[in-house]
């Protein structure tokens, strides 16, 4: 898995491991994707969007696998179109980029959000590695062009080794709360507005008493409502992949429990009723012998230790053989007869050499601190 720009433009798109999520051919929405032109590849982007929102919206039952896999292969082949078509370049600013363009810079967040929706536990934890890739390529677009907000952009790019006092991150989550939902009750109010317009706040585009500013506007605050989301649920999907992986170690979510080693047993109490058997076990534990008795013979004893001093022969011996072969084969084998005895002369003539030097460095009496040279 990785994230790329798609067509070398400021784009983020991600090839997933393994071709799309749940599908082995591309489906007919992709291949129509993938041939589309810009107008009606805003229109496939319509009806992705709105599914993204009706599938993860709280009021409705949780949607099936087999229709987030859609889903999300259906908002890769846009991620991949948009792409393809270069709306967008990474040395463009944010006044540079059409309103009718801006929307698509959604795609990769709306792909982390139905991947991070994935209820088939055994590709849940691929699935989120797949998001938090999505979400991150995401915040680096919002965040080259000026839209993300700063707190938000520091959780994302943080360490997850870097974790925080408890004190600084309830104010970030708080302050991340009260800007959610500052920028929910403005995107509910402008939806509101287009609502009444077109009839559907899901259209895309201006007209009317909407003009091209309101959807500017709009989209601008969808971007930065998604990158407040993203930075949560990267946090929370960074706390849940260990579980993940400690439950797939496990052997799965259905797997029995760890077996649990059995309870130690307690020691148990004798009752002794006669008093005579009481008074000779405590003469059995009173007149005990006051050093360990031997568990060998004097004999035994011997034996071991000639046994064990031999094997310390043998491998002294086997020791001195193999450095005997060893200065043999260096220095008598082949056409080298005598050069242990030049090595040796050698040596001797570079230690007499500094010994000389050493003396005219030194002179007799030069360490005398009590001036006595003489």
């Amino acid at each position: 898995m990785e994230a790329e720009g798609a067509g070398g433009g400021g784009f983020a798109t991600v090839e997933l491991e393994g071709g799309e999520t749940g599908t082995a051919e591309p489906t007919e929405a992709q291949t129509r994707i993938a041939e589309t032109d810009e107008y009606r590849l805003s229109h496939e982007y319509y009806d992705a969007y709105k599914a993204v929102k009706g599938f993860l919206s709280a009021d409705t039952e949780p949607p099936q696998q087999s229709d987030l896999d859609e889903l999300s292969g259906k908002l890769k082949a846009i991620a991949r179109r948009v792409g393809q078509l270069r709306l967008f370049s990474p040395n463009e600013e944010l006044d540079d980029v059409s309103t009718a363009d801006l929307k698509f810079l959604l795609v990769p967040s709306l792909i982390g959000d139905v991947l991070a929706a994935t209820r088939d536990f055994s590709e849940r934890a691929r699935a989120l590695r797949q998001a938090l890739v999505c979400w991150r390529g995401f915040a680096a677009d919002c965040q080259r062009l000026g839209i993300a907000h700063r707190d938000d952009a520091r959780a994302i790019d943080r360490n997850p080794e870097d974790a925080l006092d408890p004190a600084t991150k309830r104010d970030e989550k708080i302050a991340r709360h009260k800007r959610a939902k500052e920028l929910d009750e403005q995107v509910a109010y402008l939806f509101k507005k287009k609502r009444e317009v077109f009839g559907d706040e899901f259209h895309w585009g201006h007209g009317g008493a909407f003009d091209e500013d309101m959807e500017r506007d709009l989209i601008l605050k969808l971007l930065g409502r998604a990158v407040a989301s993203a930075a949560e649920e990267i946090a929370s999907a960074e706390q849940e992949l260990p579980l993940l992986e400690m439950m797939a170690a496990r052997g799965g979510p259905g797997a029995p429990p760890p077996q649990r080693p059995p309870p130690a047993e307690k020691p148990f109490i004798v009752k002794i009723q006669d008093k005579a058997e009481c008074m000779r076990l405590y003469k059995d534990m009173v007149f005990q012998c006051p050093y360990q008795l031997p568990t060998m013979t004097l004999a035994e004893a011997a034996d071991i230790e000639m046994e064990e001093m031999r094997e310390r022969e043998e491998r002294k011996a086997t020791q001195e053989r193999g450095r005997r072969a060893e200065e043999d084969d260096r220095w008598f084998h082949g056409d080298r007869y005598g050069s242990k005895e030049e090595d040796e002369e050698e040596k001797k003539i570079y230690k007499d050499r500094d010994w000389d030097d050493w003396k005219d460095e030194h002179p007799w009496g030069s360490g005398n601190k009590m001036a006595n040279i003489g």
